[in-house]
């Protein structure tokens, strides 16, 4: 339990403890529960959209407090890194000046045109899938991102010699992807498997960028992270509208 609240602490505003002596062992632990913390995060979601649906809150207005209400969850935590991101590989730097640019805290132009767009696909998406369908979507979704994550973290390199993803990755084994992998299936079988279908189509782009950015980067950060979970959930919604829709 001690290993999913700091999981679910970190990736969430979710708070359960003060807890101040976080140790690499401690992040290292919690990544298996990636797509438990996920499930959270997309009931949290699932039932404040349907909730708008059910009292017919006008469409635009819905989308717009679904947006707000991820933001309030999450902290815009995955947001951060997928802008920090955007910054640095756009820069047409070196790897070094890349990385460097990254961990600066001032947003470039290459940042706000990014989260621009990623926020007018995930509008665009929403507008165009049913209440219902955008329920099960955005729970399925949630699970499936945090999933890959796991990958990420166990699989790849990471780019730098410490941060706040290394922490993560430090002491992580190989085999918490296969038991993450088994969570995941189960939890969005169970929702539909026409959702499976989603979730591997957005699976196999995703690791595509993650291929690119490790090219790019060589490895993986913190706020890499970030941009592939936020690059994962725009991949997924559009997957489904033309799938489900």
């Amino acid at each position: 339990m001690r290993d999913f609240i700091t999981c679910l602490e970190f990736l969430t505003r979710v708070r359960f403890s003060k807890r101040t002596d976080w140790r690499d062992e401690d992040f290292s632990r919690s990544v298996p529960y990636f797509p438990l913390v996920g499930l959270v995060i997309g009931f949290l979601l699932a039932a404040i959209n349907y909730s708008l649906f059910y009292i017919e809150t006008p469409l635009f207005l819905r989308v717009t407090l679904l947006l707000l209400a991820e933001i309030i969850i999450t902290g815009g935590l995955m947001y951060d890194g997928f802008m920090d991101t955007a910054d640095g590989v756009f820069s047409a730097r070196s790897r070094e000046r890349m990385l460097e640019i990254m961990k600066d805290s001032h947003v470039g132009s290459n940042a706000v045109l990014a989260i621009i767009i990623l926020l007018l696909l995930k509008i665009a998406a929403y507008l165009e899938l049913s209440g219902e369908t955008l329920t099960w979507v955005l729970l399925t979704m949630s699970v499936a991102t945090r999933t890959f994550m796991v990958v990420f973290i166990v699989n790849f390199p990471y780019a730098r010699k410490e941060g706040i993803g290394h922490m993560f990755t430090k002491y992580a084994k190989p085999f918490y992807t296969y038991i993450a992998f088994a969570v995941c299936a189960g939890i969005i079988a169970a929702c539909g498997l026409q959702y499976l279908a989603v979730a591997g189509i957005c699976f196999t782009v995703t690791l595509i960028i993650a291929q690119y950015l490790k090219t790019q980067l060589g490895g993986l950060t913190g706020d890499t992270y970030g941009a592939l979970t936020e690059c994962g959930n725009v991949i997924y919604l559009l997957t489904a509208v033309f799938l489900l829709r």
